[in-house]
């Protein structure tokens, strides 16, 4: 039925085409349409006018429609936001080249006007938080961080690390403190945060708390077995000095129980270390315990040598110089050419008013290693012993030298 239909209408149009090329000037015609019970019927003028006006209303609606097309709209849109991005992007890696070359107001303004895109990234505000800081605005490098942490909660870890550097390098010791606690919760075994932990610690002095700390230390490897026992030593040290020094609420003598009581609970090997041991002795010296000052140092020496402690030995008075000087003769049978050992010898026999054997010691020293030391203390013998001129040519030697110090001796009247 369709078929016919459009068979039909293709051949009234065909003759319609004839009709009007033959004879339309002189007949406008007649044409009638029926399909079921729907007819249509027009003359053929009047249907070419429709057909042009239609035509042309089709024509103009294609244009207008081409002209406010709105998906040109659409994709205006959508190109303006883009290029609004690619402007912040732009904004932020030129801030980021500036960062990188340390011109840090110009690198901290540009960061901060890319954050404004709806793109930035929690890049932007923490390196725009660490440009603050180096421009000592802790305003703004707070203010920075403290944004990032509500608008990017899943980086907060990263966050607060640089919080804790910042306020570590501001040398807000406390406040960096708190921020590593608070993270060591959840990130226990952060090397980077355990390694900043111990910086903290050793910058507060805090030798209790860096020694709960030390065992995390070592597992997680953020020190090797050798600066491990470098805390070790300083944390042993510092606990000494700490016990030493609560005169205000102990006596000497519970000082010193307590003080031996922590020297005895120290490795074996800390008893002839000689940092340890000169550190332990002018602790004891200090509460006029000399005589076990003095036998600190004798232990020592008598396992491990250090011409650090002979020296240390011979410059102070520990109360028993007779026994002393004894005890130094006894190690120079081993060491007849120690030049440390010859020096304190001679500072022993002075205390011990041996004048002759003091002059000995220090010339036998003197040939061994010449030493401004020695020099001063000749010359101040001498001088003693009224030979003036011999002492001002080793007085004059000695002031060429370093001009070292010498320790209170007694001198021959």
């Amino acid at each position: 039925m369709v078929k016919l239909y459009l068979f039909s209408l293709l051949a009234i149009v065909l003759a319609l085409l004839v009709s009007l090329y033959l004879g339309f000037p002189g007949d406008p015609g007649y044409l009638l349409i029926a399909f079921g019970n729907t007819t249509f019927e027009t003359s053929l003028f009047a249907l070419l006018v429709a057909a042009i006006v239609l035509y042309l209303v089709i024509r103009l609606i294609l244009l207008v429609f081409r002209w406010i097309n709105p998906w040109h709209l659409i994709r205006f849109g959508k190109d303006y936001k883009e290029h609004l991005r690619a402007k912040s992007r732009s904004k932020t890696i030129e801030g980021l080249l500036y960062f990188t070359r340390g011109s840090w107001e110009s690198s901290y303004n540009l960061l901060k006007k890319g954050m404004k895109d709806s793109d930035a990234s929690v890049v932007n505000y923490l390196a725009a938080a660490y440009a603050a800081h180096q421009q000592g605005d802790k305003e703004a490098w707070m203010s920075c961080l403290e944004t990032a942490e509500k608008k990017y909660p899943s980086a907060r870890s990263t966050i607060n690390s640089l919080k804790a550097q910042l306020l570590f390098k501001s040398n807000q010791l406390e406040q960096c403190v708190a921020v590593l606690q608070q993270m060591k919760t959840s990130s226990l075994n952060d090397a980077s945060l355990l390694q900043l932990l111990k910086e903290v610690y050793l910058k507060l002095n805090d030798w209790e708390q860096l020694e709960k700390l030390l065992p995390a230390l070592e597992k997680n490897n953020v020190i090797d077995a050798e600066e491990a026992e470098l805390v070790r030593v300083r944390i042993f040290m510092e606990n000494l000095y700490a016990i030493g020094s609560r005169r205000v609420d102990f006596s000497d003598v519970e000082i010193g129980a307590q003080l031996d009581k922590a020297w005895k609970k120290g490795p074996a090997s800390y008893k002839h270390d000689k940092r340890i041991v000169k550190h332990y002795a002018e602790i004891l010296f200090g509460l006029d315990q000399k005589e076990q000052a003095g036998k600190a140092i004798e232990v020592a020496l008598n396992k491990s040598w250090s011409d650090e402690l002979i020296k240390r030995y011979g410059e102070l008075d520990f109360g028993t110089p007779h026994r002393q000087l004894l005890i130094a003769e006894s190690w120079i049978q081993d060491r007849p050419g120690n030049a440390s050992l010859l020096i304190a010898l001679g500072r022993l026999a002075m205390r011990n008013e041996l004048w002759g054997k003091a002059r000995e010691y220090f010339e036998t020293s003197l040939d061994v290693t010449p030493t401004a030391e020695v020099h001063g203390e000749l010359a101040r013998l001498l001088r003693s012993l009224g030979e003036e001129k011999l002492a001002s040519e080793h007085q004059e030697k000695f002031i060429q030298g370093i001009d070292a110090e010498l320790p209170s001796l007694p001198t021959p009247n």
